[in-house]
């Protein structure tokens, strides 16, 4: 049950951070300035990222890590499709994507509710 639950919050961290800032999480920029440490950027090894903490967060959203990183090409496929069924009425998904359409629907209304 465990890696459910962490399926789910990185697409709910993908859901908001797709939406937000995304051009402020410039790999080549990051390198540049030499922010990948203490983005704590996933992408490096986990002994030169530092102590766990909060690196980025929007609305209900967190994450420890630098949310570039840790958005994989699953959660924005399973994005895309989530708003392609919402815009074309697309019914009876999957089991596995109609669980990811309720997530992002109770976040998408969250977000609504939130003015957000």
């Amino acid at each position: 049950m465990r890696a459910q639950r962490r399926r789910t919050k990185k697409l709910i961290v993908a859901f908001h951070f797709l939406r937000g800032d995304v051009a402020r999480w410039n790999c080549e920029d990051c390198r540049k300035q030499g922010l990948e440490a203490r983005r704590r950027c996933g992408f490096l090894a986990s002994e030169r990222r530092g102590a766990e903490r909060i690196v980025w967060a929007r609305g209900r959203a967190s994450a420890t890590e630098c949310p570039k990183s840790l958005v994989t090409a699953e959660s924005i496929e399973l994005l895309e499709k989530f708003f392609a069924s919402r815009a074309w009425g697309w019914k009876d998904p999957p089991a596995r994507e109609a669980e990811a359409f309720l997530a992002l629907e109770q976040e998408l209304r969250t977000e609504g509710s939130n003015g957000g």
